[in-house]
């Protein structure tokens, strides 16, 4: 029997698919030809499965470089603007693992989210202490805590 797919000859005439491509030989009625549809095609040689893998086969991020990773920002003064700095240079750096390229590049985008979160809320704070309704009730709040801090200053005067 031959393969219509990559046109090798199958020895076993019980098989559903070719030992060597993976094409099924049980679909269309010639897969008892004797010759491949396409004569002018060339036989691509055997690859065992364990090469056709998908995925890279670089080597997992050690534990003690993970540690390492983040106990940059414990650095005192200037862990932060470090680990920062580093995260610009793990996403763009094409020397660096993938899982810690992807990981620091995920890693940028969920501070840049924090950071227009955080600003959306001191924009509203700002504005909210500009309000006049505001300053009025905080004023007379105020005004009204300092006369009662007053008349206790005056009561118990030494």
């Amino acid at each position: 029997m031959v393969c219509n797919s990559c046109g090798r000859n199958i020895n076993n005439e019980n098989a559903n698919f070719c030992e060597y491509c993976g094409a099924s030989v049980r679909e269309g009625s010639n897969y008892y030809q004797s010759e491949p549809q396409n004569a002018s095609a060339q036989v691509p040689p055997h690859t065992p499965m364990q090469a056709i893998e998908v995925g890279n086969n670089e080597k997992p991020v050690s534990f003690l470089n993970w540690l390492g990773t983040h106990f940059i920002k414990l650095i005192p003064f200037v862990g932060g603007l470090v680990y920062f700095v580093m995260l610009l240079i793990w996403s763009f750096d094409s020397n660096t693992a993938e899982s810690k390229r992807n990981w620091a590049r995920a890693k940028l985008v969920y501070m840049l989210v924090m950071f227009l979160i955080a600003m959306v809320f001191v924009i509203m704070i700002i504005m909210m202490f500009n309000d006049p309704v505001f300053k009025e009730t905080f004023w007379e709040s105020f005004n009204k805590e300092m006369e009662l801090y007053e008349d206790l200053y005056k009561n118990y005067s030494y």
